[in-house]
């Protein structure tokens, strides 16, 4: 197997209500996301993907359709205490679906990382287990 990646960025605003430290404030981030895909390399040398897992472009619009709600958001709309770990999670189900429904033939999305800032980040990884 062969697994691709392609990173993504948006920017954001939260407050984490609970939190005892600075982050119970109003602050930003620009968010970087990795997403990983794993598959096989398309071998049929007719199909326009011969020789990829899948294509960039294809992945982008994917990603894109899942995270783009975010971009220049208040993140308080959306969770009740937006931390890494629970935006990771959800995109990580989002990302699943989508990529179920769109891209069918693609092996498995294989990680998902979310940084907030440049040193610290939440990650999903596949369980080969499972």
């Amino acid at each position: 197997m062969i697994t691709i990646c392609k990173m993504f960025s948006f920017a954001a605003a939260h407050k984490l209500p609970n939190h005892q430290g600075l982050c119970q404030n109003l602050h930003g981030h620009e968010y970087i996301l990795h997403v990983a895909i794993e598959g096989d390399i398309v071998q049929d040398k007719i199909s326009p993907q011969f020789g990829m897992i899948m294509d960039f472009g294809e992945l982008k619009r994917l990603v894109t359709s899942v995270i783009s709600k975010f971009d220049h958001s208040y993140l308080n709309d959306f969770y009740a205490n937006p931390t890494a770990e629970i935006m990771v999670a959800d995109i990580v189900t989002l990302l699943k679906s989508t990529i179920n429904t769109n891209a069918p033939n693609y092996k498995k999305l294989k990680s998902v990382r979310l940084y907030e800032t440049p040193t610290s980040y939440a990650q999903w990884e596949e369980d080969d287990n499972q």
